[in-house]
């Protein structure tokens, strides 16, 4: 049996509270700066610990904006997990996940933090930025497909292109808003475009 080491938990406990101190301090950072103007004496100060500690946790900006990033999209996944898991047909995942995703980049600085990131992001991390939209579009098509096969959804179009259109109608949202209102407005505008949603997927029958 290893010996018993005092004080050994809290130590780690106090590692993983300073690393997520840094984490959303980063957060608040890259929500306001783009990566190129963010410095680590800025991420250290607005999280009251010591450039070293950053070091320590991370090493360098682009760690920590890897890191960021990573929280990001795991975020994004989580709620698209939730949503999945409850077991509503597939018009009703997609309405629903959509305005979950505008609440979550509406509200949550580490997030918001990875949506500021993208544009700014050196070369080898831009794509890495980029996989949390070719992922939700995947997903969109996939839930359409679960759509058509419930019959939930009546669109004949073919799934992987109302899944971008879709995802074109929400990014354009997400940049009026992020431009206006730093995301504040993106639930509101969601709002204002589900009906066009609803008719790509489910088209009046011609009379």
């Amino acid at each position: 049996m290893a010996p018993h080491v005092e004080g050994a938990g809290t130590k780690q406990q106090r590692g993983i509270e300073t690393r997520m101190a840094l984490l959303e301090a980063s957060g608040r950072v890259f929500s306001r700066l783009p990566y190129d103007q963010a410095k680590l004496k800025d991420i250290s100060d607005e999280a009251g610990a010591s450039q070293g500690s950053i070091y320590f946790h991370f090493g360098n900006k682009y760690d920590i904006a890897e890191a960021v990033l990573a929280v990001q999209q795991e975020r994004m996944r989580a709620a698209l997990d939730e949503e999945l898991a409850v077991g509503r047909n597939g018009y009703e995942t997609i309405v629903v996940m959509l305005r979950r995703l505008a609440d979550l980049m509406a509200t949550d600085r580490l997030v918001q933090a990875g949506l500021q990131l993208v544009d700014s992001l050196p070369e080898a991390l831009r794509d890495h930025g980029h996989n949390s939209y070719v992922t939700w579009q995947a997903n969109a098509a996939m839930l359409i497909e679960r759509g058509v096969a419930d019959g939930s959804i009546t669109s004949t179009e073919s799934p992987r292109l109302l899944a971008e259109v879709i995802n074109e109608l929400y990014v354009g949202a997400q940049m009026m808003a992020g431009m206006a209102d730093r995301w504040g407005s993106l639930p509101d505008r969601v709002d204002r475009f589900l009906p066009f949603v609803r008719l790509l997927l489910r088209p009046e029958p011609a009379r």
